[in-house]
């Protein structure tokens, strides 16, 4: 990554092989990217091209913690003390599967900029309401700067960023940042999983209707068990974020077959219009 971007910024570790990059993908938890891109990443890995992954929200927090955030920790069986290191090693062991670059900025997720969570349900936005309150403006104005600087740095780049379904605050508040400052011609926005199998096909559809997007797709029949095997690497996360699945390994399974029409499995990404 050029210096200028990493000096500019704060980072908690990167892991940077490349000067150039093909797609720079843009997780905002240190899970997002390899839940929903792997089957396409391990594809461009196959072809020669460079991956980045950056993670925004990957902040180490510091005790104490509130009741709420220590359930979520006890959720991850992480140890109070650094909670981040349990999803920072899963999040190595993916990178490592995909044999992507990656780079972890140094913020932090909603579970601890938010003071007032009290439950799960907190963790989603409400339509109508700033994806950036008073308390998150400055944070969100510099996530623009960082998508501006980096189209500058990687003028040949392609970026993925969340299409922001299931409404999670951090994935909207990327969502926005990507569309307030990327152009549409070097962007493309992934289906986030799992909250994309809560969708129904015209609930998608009305989702994405005031962005006039078309969609790609892109078929991962040679590395289904690559993308299983790279979610595989999230344990801590495992059971709350397929606790409706009795079975992860085939939910991904279902869905990206459903994307493919029972054909292929597919992993689908979406495009503005030029």
């Amino acid at each position: 990554m050029e210096l200028d971007l990493l000096t500019r910024y704060p980072y908690s570790e990167q892991s940077i092989t490349h000067s150039r990059f093909d797609y720079i993908y843009i997780s905002p938890h240190l899970d997002d990217v390899p839940l929903s891109c792997s089957g396409t990443i391990c594809r461009q890995q196959a072809q020669g091209l460079n991956i980045l992954v950056v993670t925004i929200f990957a902040g180490e927090p510091q005790p104490p913690f509130s009741p709420f955030v220590q359930s979520v920790h006890r959720a991850w069986h992480a140890p109070e003390e650094k909670p981040y290191q349990v999803r920072k090693e899963e999040e190595r062991k993916a990178m490592a599967l995909l044999g992507a670059d990656y780079a972890w900025l140094d913020w932090f997720e909603i579970l601890y900029r938010d003071p007032e969570l009290s439950g799960a349900n907190d963790f989603f936005w409400e339509p109508g309401t700033p994806v950036a309150p008073s308390r998150d403006a400055a944070l969100f104005t510099t996530l623009c700067a960082w998508f501006a600087d980096a189209s500058l740095v990687y003028p040949g780049v392609q970026f993925v960023v969340p299409l922001g379904l299931g409404m999670h605050r951090d994935h909207q508040f990327v969502f926005q940042a990507a569309l307030n400052t990327l152009d549409c011609d070097r962007v493309l926005f992934f289906e986030d999983f799992p909250y994309a199998t809560y969708y129904s096909k015209d609930e998608l559809i009305e989702y994405i209707k005031p962005y006039n997007m078309s969609f790609i797709e892109v078929d991962i029949s040679e590395c289904l068990e690559q993308r299983m095997a790279a979610s595989e690497a999230y344990q801590s996360q495992i059971p709350t974020l397929f606790y409706m699945a009795p079975n992860f390994r085939e939910l991904i399974r279902a869905y990206t077959l459903e994307a493919g029409k029972q054909q292929h499995p597919i992993e689908r990404y979406w495009r503005m219009p030029r």
